[in-house]
């Protein structure tokens, strides 16, 4: 088979995102029953199979793929459910204290947004990041910009939905590539402030030394939180856990210096964040607190293809988020609670179907041998440069999609084929992919789009757009620099 006949399914995928002419959902489906064919008649007559032995691998892989698509389709439904029911109670977003403009503006974009993203992704945390930068007098387009930054977690971005669906894709655990995935923040998220002390100067906001050294040890700590929460606790947990430690770090002073009394400030808190508060901690006590761990993790445990992505119901981020949203839509009458789930799972119809396509197309893909000819034929005309597209192909595919779900499974089959032989370790490569696609969602036209729409802007997509790639170059630019000293070390025996 030609590799023209291989690469049909993605070529096809892209050129359809690119058109802008449809949408997300329609191009996964056509790029999935192209990918279906391709291995139909790749694995035939390779394999010798009669018809119906090739049907069977076909309705096998099909079955794989949408198992390990209804890990990341149920978080989706029940993360929204959980979005709807706490609007639907009328809690007030926590706010932060503006005395400090600047210091303000940094937790909205590093603190608050991503906190939000994390829990429940799905471009939440732009419209929460969003919404305490309105408030600060900042002009819009600068403020649309600087709303993009509560992407940057979006790899942990509803619990780590794409993350787990990458580590699935390749038979790693979500704990190992979450944790290399954290690794590589402690490089990437320094080397994007500098985009963000320039469009806080546009807005008239100064950077002392002072301030520039606070805002690195910050995110150097961020990333050390997300990197002991994957790798001691729990992967789905990184984005969430490590931005609520550190806000409380950065907010609890001033808390206890409250007008209020420190107690009245802490009790306004937890009735705003006690959702949020339950749900880590139940995770958190069904993974680490024994003898709950040990049961929770033999219980309920689903398996259904021997050993691919076991499902244990209670661990999973999806019951609890089940669990807490009808605790919270208990107070609400029936015929309103009933809404917001009608609600819920209307939304969550579309973002679940172009998860399972897209899984699907990726699971048929690596079937039919594709991926793994498409990375022969690169390296073919790259040569020893062909490792250095890695970040490149995985921002690309965050951009176009729009989803790290779909950049992942979409990309991830291909960088590991890309980096075989270049000497890049290929759980760096996933990890590589994972944090490039995942914060280049936010240049995806939907994102901006969004964030022109809640400043009250018309027609500003182009300038918000402007200011805003620069933090997606940023990303891959530092990312490349990785790819350069691992592949460096390893091409002079010091790695």
């Amino acid at each position: 088979m030609t590799l023209a006949f291989h690469m049909m399914p993605l070529v096809g995928t892209i050129l359809l995102l690119a058109s802008r002419r449809v949408s997300l959902l329609t191009a996964g489906l056509a790029g999935m029953t192209l990918a279906f064919v391709t291995m139909i008649v790749a694995q035939a007559p390779l394999a010798g199979m009669p018809d119906m032995s090739v049907l069977t691998m076909a309705a096998v892989k099909a079955g794989e793929g949408a198992w390990l698509a209804w890990h990341a389709m149920s978080i989706i439904a029940a993360g929204l459910l959980f979005h709807r029911a706490y609007e639907a109670r009328g809690i007030q977003s926590a706010a932060v204290a503006q005395e400090n403009r600047r210091r303000a503006v940094f937790v909205a974009c590093f603190l608050v947004g991503p906190f939000a993203e994390s829990v429940t992704g799905f471009g939440v945390g732009l419209v929460v990041a969003l919404a305490m930068l309105r408030h600060m007098g900042l002009p819009p387009v600068q403020a649309a910009a600087l709303g993009l930054f509560s992407q940057v977690l979006a790899a942990w971005g509803a619990m780590g939905v794409g993350t787990r669906v990458g580590a699935e894709l390749i038979g790693v655990t979500f704990t190992e590539l979450g944790t290399a995935s954290a690794l590589l923040m402690a490089v990437v998220l320094p080397c994007l402030l500098p985009v963000f002390w320039g469009l806080i100067h546009g807005c008239g906001l100064r950077s002392t030394l002072r301030d520039r050294t606070a805002d690195v040890a910050l995110l150097l700590c961020l990333a050390g939180l997300i990197w002991l929460t994957n790798r001691f606790v729990a992967p789905e947990l990184g984005g969430g856990l490590a931005t609520g430690v550190l806000l409380v770090l950065v907010e609890g002073p001033r808390l206890l210096r409250s007008d209020d009394g420190p107690r009245m400030a802490m009790a306004g808190l937890m009735e705003r964040l006690w959702p949020y508060v339950l749900l880590i901690a139940a995770l958190m006590a069904t993974r680490l607190l024994p003898p709950l761990s040990d049961w929770t993790g033999r219980w309920l445990v689903l398996d259904p293809f021997g050993g691919l992505a076991p499902l244990a119901l209670l661990r999973h981020p999806a019951t609890w988020l089940v669990v807490i949203a009808a605790i919270l839509l208990a107070g609400l009458p029936a015929a309103k609670a009933g809404e917001v789930v009608r609600g819920a799972l209307r939304a969550a119809l579309v973002p679940m179907a172009a998860t399972l396509v897209f899984v699907e197309f990726a699971a048929f893909m690596a079937a039919s041998g594709g991926a793994a000819m498409f990375g022969q034929a690169w390296r073919e005309v790259a040569g020893r440069f062909a490792v250095l597209a890695t970040p490149v192909f995985g921002g690309a595919a965050g951009m176009l999609t729009g989803s790290n779900t779909a950049s992942n499974a979409l990309m991830m089959h291909i960088q590991l084929s890309l980096a075989a032989e270049s000497g890049l370790p290929p759980m760096l490569t996933a990890a590589i992919q994972t944090v490039s696609g995942s914060i280049c969602t936010m240049l995806t036209p939907g994102r901006i789009v969004l964030a022109a729409g809640l400043v009250g802007l018309q027609q500003a997509e182009g300038a918000i757009y402007r200011r805003a790639l620069p933090i997606g170059l940023a990303t891959i630019l530092s990312l490349l620099v990785v790819v350069v000293l691992v592949a460096g070390a390893k091409a002079w025996g010091l790695a």
